[in-house]
Order: C-alpha cells, then structure tokens, then sequence
C-alpha cells in the first residue's frame, strides 16, 4: 500500500526517489553566498556578542550583555548547551559531506546537471560505453530501457561489439544517444545507491536543526533587546 502512495505514475519510480535524489544534496550551499550567509550568524555571535571570547578579542565580545534591555530577556540556553549543538550540528554536516563524496555517482559529483553532463562526455563515447550506460538505465527503469532498444537495437548485448560500434559510429539519429545519456544520468541521480542518499540527506537535515537552534534563539534574544528599549 505504501510502495503505490509513493509511486510515480507511469515511471516506476517513488516519491522518495523524485524529490530526495544526488543532485538535491548536491545543490544544498553550493554557492558561496549560500556558505557566507550560513555562517553570519556563528561568526557574529562569537566575535560580538559571546562574553566568553572577549578576553580573545581584546574586550570587544560580549555587546549583547552590555546592553541594558539584554537584561530583561534571559538565556534561553546556555553557552554550553549552544556549544554542543554547535558542535553536534558541525559534526553531523560533516558527516553527511564525507558520505556524498564517498557514496555520490561519478556523475553527479562532477557535473551540476545534466547538459554539463552531455557536453563533457558525449565526443569521448564509444559503443561500449553507451551499451554499459543502456545496461544501467534498463535495470533500473525496464520501461525506458525498452523505449531506448526500440530505438537502437545494437544496443542489445547479443550484437556483436563490432558491429554495435559500427551501427553506433554511423548513427544518424543524434536524439537515440542524448536521450540515453539523460536517462543514464537520471537513473544514477535518482537510484544509485539510495540508502547512502537518505543517510546523507538525513545527517544533512538534523545538522541543520542543530545549528538553528543556538541561532534561532540568540536572533530572538537580540530581537528582544531591540524591542525592550523602546
């Protein structure tokens, strides 16, 4: 009952391989600023405001207790307490990083989607290549692999090599291989190795709880700050 909830109608595929697949985690603070404003939070807290870093920073930590409003709202948490979130957060993160790059495909880890992929990789096919990226596509999504066979039947293993390189190297039809070559990209996007992508994608998500829980509740002590001095 809950494999037909979750399945994809007419693709064979679930829920849970559409919307949690390589290229999502590969997505997540990829840009820089992305990174920069993750850490604006952490970086501010620990060099004006954490009381406990002002003797590092020449007295300059701290702000936050120095104001007079600060004092009508009390800590939600303590520093400690913040600190091993912070701490478990970080290391969570890291853990899930250290399962992409151990776990992830080939493919995704190097190209950020599919038209990258095509661009670097179609001039250096070869008909061996393309019937091992068939093999992969066909035992994962029979249904598409039988579209593609209609449309190539040297892809088939029992042609011979030689000729599949020939039938391949004198392909008129272009569309054959691009549409084998996103379905392969697709299929290791979204089947590889699915257990390493929902461990990863669960360690990415409890790191971030972590981490927004010292954050959320300092942004609310300073928001209190501001509104209690009026």
């Amino acid at each position: 009952m809950a494999t037909r909830f979750f399945s994809v109608k007419g693709k064979g595929e679930t829920f849970c391989q559409e919307s949690i697949n390589w290229a999502l985690l590969r997505g997540f603070g990829a840009t820089r600023l992305a990174t920069v404003t993750a850490m604006m939070p952490f970086v501010g807290y620990a060099i004006l405001y954490n009381s406990q870093l002002s003797h590092l920073l020449g007295g300059f930590g701290g702000l936050l207790d120095q104001q007079v409003s600060a004092q009508k709202c009390g800590q939600f948490l303590s520093f400690e307490t913040r600190l091993n979130l912070v701490y478990v957060g970080l290391f969570t993160i890291g853990v899930s990083a250290l399962v992409f790059k151990a776990a992830a495909p080939r493919e995704l880890k190097l190209y950020r989607d599919v038209n990258e992929f095509i661009d670097q990789e179609r001039a250096n096919l070869t008909a061996r290549r393309v019937r091992s990226m068939y093999r992969t596509v066909s035992g994962r999504r029979p249904r598409v692999g039988q579209e593609i066979l209609n449309r190539a039947s040297w892809l088939n293993s029992d042609v011979p090599i030689s000729k599949a390189s020939t039938e391949f190297a004198g392909n008129k039809n272009e569309d054959v291989v691009l549409d084998l070559m996103r379905s392969f990209f697709q299929t290791q996007d979204r089947h590889y190795r699915r257990m390493a992508a929902l461990f990863c994608f669960v360690f990415f998500i409890i790191g971030t709880l972590h981490l927004a829980v010292p954050s959320a509740t300092f942004t609310f002590r300073v928001m209190c700050a501001i509104y209690q001095s009026y």
